[in-house]
């Protein structure tokens, strides 16, 4: 090649350098922008728990034999799923007998109380027979015997009445609590006896929703104040607030993980005991601070920095962060509220880049 010819190839390439740098340096680039957003935001932790019924219990005769109706008190068949309030009447035993135990407690009682009020009132005229010396001190003490005898006995013939009277009682099964009948046992004509279960019979409103949670997070639960947003599997599109009730006193040794109680309202009985739940815990919530979209962050040389817009250009800027929530992110120092920072086209920027807001 002749020297003419390389000199020109030299030029060309020289003018096209020049071109492509002024391109280079005139570019604008287009970003889109928002501005921080002050709002409460908290530490969330997702577990899976279970709801499981504040009691249960078995129902049981108290006193034997033979099981006369299972039916409310209307006459309405007790079944399982049956629904009942505090003392309604859940079944009967024959109580013929009781009854006439109770009767023949009664009748023994009053003779009982005949009896006493007559020695009462001898020892009372000879009491003051004795004053006048009319009586000696034998008939005092006679009278005052008998006195005390029938005493005795009017207060041992109250007492078999009342146990009487509680036996008839007991053959009456009352529900103990709010609750639903989970199994039935047994049915008319079976004898029973204290050991024999009828019903097995559970409270269901409000249900215990338990969750295990790491040691680590018992410090930020507050009691009455710390949010669960709780999800039953049977209704995974329903989302129910609940609050923190209690955290159990004891640790698992094993799993190193606390049981934290809430308690889930059930007056329709929708919800049923050995459901699954899924609930987010809203741990050490902060409020009123400021956050800004999780990726308008830039994690450069072990700092968190944002794009500020200022004058159509862009400024890299340090900041603090806090608390991650959802898709934002907490600001605790670097930017003010009226500041307008890049949440689009971040990695194409440079520290002082000429931009276009496309918002």
């Amino acid at each position: 090649m002749n020297i003419k010819v390389f000199s020109l190839i030299a030029a060309v390439a020289a003018t096209n350098l020049v071109v492509f740098g002024a391109e280079q340096e005139a570019k604008v680039f287009a970003v889109r922008t928002t501005h921080p957003e002050r709002r409460t935001i908290a530490q969330s932790l997702v577990k899976t728990g279970s709801l499981t019924a504040p009691a249960e219990v078995a129902l049981c005769a108290k006193v034997p034999g033979r099981l006369a109706a299972t039916a409310l008190a209307d006459g309405t068949s007790v079944e399982e799923g049956t629904r009942a309030k505090a003392g309604d009447v859940l079944a009967r035993l024959d109580d013929r007998e009781y009854r006439i135990a109770r009767d023949s407690a009664q009748a023994a009682t009053a003779a009982a109380r005949a009896l006493a009020d007559d020695a009462a009132r001898e020892f009372s005229r000879t009491e003051r027979l004795r004053a006048s010396n009319v009586a000696s001190e034998q008939d005092f003490d006679i009278a005052r015997f008998a006195r005390d005898r029938t005493a005795a006995a009017l207060a041992q013939a109250e007492g078999g009445l009342a146990a009487a009277e509680l036996d008839l009682e007991e053959t009456v099964i009352r529900a103990p609590f709010d609750g639903v009948v989970a199994a039935k046992k047994l049915h008319p004509g079976a004898m029973v006896t204290a050991a024999s279960e009828i019903y097995t019979f559970v409270a269901t409103d409000p249900l215990r929703v338990l969750f295990e949670l790491p040691t680590t997070a018992i410090p930020l639960l507050k009691p009455g104040e710390t949010k669960i947003a709780v999800t039953v599997d049977a209704y995974p599109d329903e989302v129910v607030p609940l609050v923190v009730a209690d955290a159990y006193p004891t640790a698992s040794s094993e799993t190193r993980t606390v049981t934290v109680r809430a308690l889930l309202p059930n007056k329709d009985g929708r919800y049923r005991p050995g459901m699954f739940a899924k609930g987010e815990f809203a741990l050490d919530e902060r409020a009123n601070v400021l956050t800004v979209p999780f990726e308008a962050v830039l994690r450069i040389r072990d700092k968190n920095c944002v794009y500020r817009v200022k004058d159509g250009k862009v400024l890299l800027t340090d900041v603090a962060v806090g608390l991650r929530h959802d898709a934002v992110i907490e600001i605790a120092s670097g930017l003010a509220d009226d500041d307008e920072i890049v949440i689009d086209g971040l990695h194409r920027l440079a520290d002082g880049a000429p931009v276009r807001v496309v918002n």
